[in-house]
């Protein structure tokens, strides 16, 4: 299809007068006001594109020069966003261009709106003030740093025997001023301590968000499990079950030093590290998500060795602080044979690097904006040693999200990412989600679709936790009721609850579906653990010989003690694998 006009001026231009950036963009000023002025005033200045690419090699090509990418395979496209130098680079490589003028003036209010925020933060408003001042409404949802700090302030203040901070080590700018400016890293650890000493080995869930600065979907999607973690403890089942039987470590600001320059209005990507080569205001620093030591710096079009490019790696695997603190954190470090102690998530790796399926714990890296689940290897196309068991509960999250679940080259080649080095240097479940629509996503999308839609993503893998390789080969438990949620002592407790084997996203590839076999309600105890009183239940149509189906049981409650108790449910599918479980909760009076 031929391109219509201001296309075609858009593209000669970017063909013909990149070379001498940015006077020969006046050319299209007609055209492309906004794109004129971005350029015209700051070359560093992101607008958003359409790249047009040929071939899987071409693409790959593209992708080393940008952190993210929405591609659709069928149209042979790629949207992003990019800076003159990375237009530029496209024109070196061939490709024909679009520029988004749409997608660029809402990334433009975006920036408007979070930076007018900052100017009123700096006043000391915040919360309800800060957002009735908010001069450009729609972003008023994303915490600044400094309010993430103090969410994570409050819990730990108000609920200290559920939350718990802790600081791992300085960022960049903090260490190299000697703590003038700059941050601490924080990690916000849940869960309830009154059940350490009955349960001494808690399973751990790991999440991290906005390790790329100016992604804010990620950390307030990431703040607001954990408020749903803290707030519903004790009124609700699956909050409390969760939070008495594992642990729950957020690292909520990951990039911080270069979130708060993003928050000034800029779109930030890397960290503020400004001794590397000579860049631009606005182009230093290092990618974080380039510089794990998992294949650090070896694979073709993997990172970028320029200092000023959007992927540069850095001068060497874990040259920055921030890395070394979350990789200290996450897994420990290694021991002269190789393997890793002291960290979150334990080294269980056999001498081949599989895993056990019964691992203990996951780790979850939140981005935005390609609408992606993505496990192990981003660095090869070789399947990584866990492979099945990664690939089944990629499509168990991408059900919830709907977003395309695939191996991280399946998008593209990199190198030196923290999924690759989490799940190599421990064989934990890893992976990185890739939220939305766009990096600078406005309030009513990210509340109406996103936030809701991601956050049964981050329920569900919380219900995996025990062994999350296993259970998400197992059924769903979807739903669960009661008759009654008071009831006195010595009546039965009529409880039912809906299972369900099929809740895959077979967009790419396919799972398979079995039947379920049977169900069982477990009262006052985890279904893994040992001597809990358990009840088979009925399926209510009289047989058990779909994948999904509805099942119940009637509980007596002779000898109960008064006060709380819980119930927990879960299936078992034909093929003799357990799923996840959900509780619900009665008293007795």
């Amino acid at each position: 299809m031929p391109l219509r006009p201001r296309r075609i001026v858009l593209a000669r231009a970017v063909a013909a007068a990149l070379l001498v950036l940015p006077v020969c963009w006046l050319a299209a000023t007609a055209a492309t006001p906004s794109a004129t002025s971005t350029f015209r005033n700051d070359p560093d200045r992101l607008v958003f594109v359409t790249v047009h690419w040929r071939d899987r090699a071409q693409l790959q090509r593209i992708a080393a020069n940008f952190q993210h990418l929405i591609i659709d395979e069928k149209a042979r496209t790629a949207r992003t966003e990019a800076s003159a130098a990375d237009l530029a680079t496209l024109r070196r490589l061939g490709v024909r261009v679009d520029i988004d003028d749409a997608s660029t003036e809402r990334m433009r209010r975006a920036e408007s709106a979070l930076a007018e925020r900052e100017t009123l933060s700096q006043r000391g408003l915040s919360g309800a003030a800060l957002r009735a001042e908010e001069s450009i409404p729609g972003f008023s949802c994303y915490r600044t740093v400094e309010e993430t700090y103090a969410t994570i302030n409050s819990m730990a203040y108000y609920k200290p025997n559920l939350a718990k901070q802790f600081d791992i080590g300085p960022t960049w700018q903090w260490k190299n001023s000697g703590g003038a400016t700059g941050y601490r890293i924080k990690v916000l650890r849940l869960n309830n301590t009154a059940t350490d000493a009955r349960i001494p080995n808690k399973r751990n869930m790991v999440v991290l968000a906005a390790i790329h600065a100016r992604e804010y979907t990620t950390a307030e999607l990431t703040t607001r499990f954990a408020e749903w973690l803290v707030n519903g403890y004790g009124t609700d089942a699956d909050a409390t079950w969760l939070m008495d039987n594992f642990r729950f470590h957020f690292i909520l600001q990951a990039n911080p030093d270069g979130r708060k320059k993003a928050e000034s209005g800029l779109s930030w990507r890397k960290n503020v590290d400004t001794a590397n080569g000579t860049c631009s205001a606005n182009a230093y620093g290092i990618d974080l998500n380039r510089n794990f030591p998992w294949r650090f710096g070896q694979v073709p079009n993997g990172s970028s060795g320029d200092p000023c490019a959007a992927t540069y790696r850095g001068p060497s695997s874990m040259s920055e602080p921030e890395t070394q603190a979350l990789m200290r954190y996450i897994v420990g470090t290694p021991n002269s044979q190789g393997v890793y102690e002291g960290g979150v998530l334990p080294d269980l790796r056999t001498d081949t690097g599989v895993a056990p399926t019964t691992y203990p714990g996951l780790f979850l890296d939140i981005h935005s904006f390609s609408q992606l689940v993505l496990w192990p290897w981003a660095n090869t196309s070789a399947s990584a040693p866990n492979m099945t068991d990664l690939r089944t509960l990629g499509r168990r999250l991408a059900y919830f999200n709907g977003y395309r679940p695939v191996q991280w080259i399946g998008m593209y080649p990199a190198d030196g990412t923290n999924t690759d080095a989490v799940y190599g240097a421990t064989g934990a479940p890893s992976y990185t989600i890739e939220l939305g629509q766009s990096f600078f996503e406005d309030c009513a999308t990210f509340e109406s679709s996103t936030y809701p839609r991601n956050l049964e993503a981050l329920k569900y893998a919380a219900r995996t936790l025990n062994a999350p390789y296993t259970y998400a080969g197992g059924p769903d438990t979807t739903s669960v009721g009661a008759a009654a949620t008071t009831i006195t002592a010595g009546q039965e407790f009529a409880v039912a609850g809906w299972f369900d084997d099929s809740r895959y996203n077979q967009n790419n590839g396919t799972e398979g579906v079995q039947a379920i076999a049977h169900a069982t309600a477990y009262l006052d105890g985890v279904p893994w653990a040992g001597g809990v009183r358990s009840f088979a239940m009925i399926p209510s149509d009289g047989v058990f010989n779909t994948s999904r189906e509805r099942a119940y049981v009637n509980i007596p409650t002779g000898g109960l003690a008064k006060g709380m108790h819980t119930v927990y449910m879960r299936a078992v599918d034909a093929s003799g694998r357990a799923g996840t479980a959900k509780a619900i909760r009665f008293r007795v009076q």
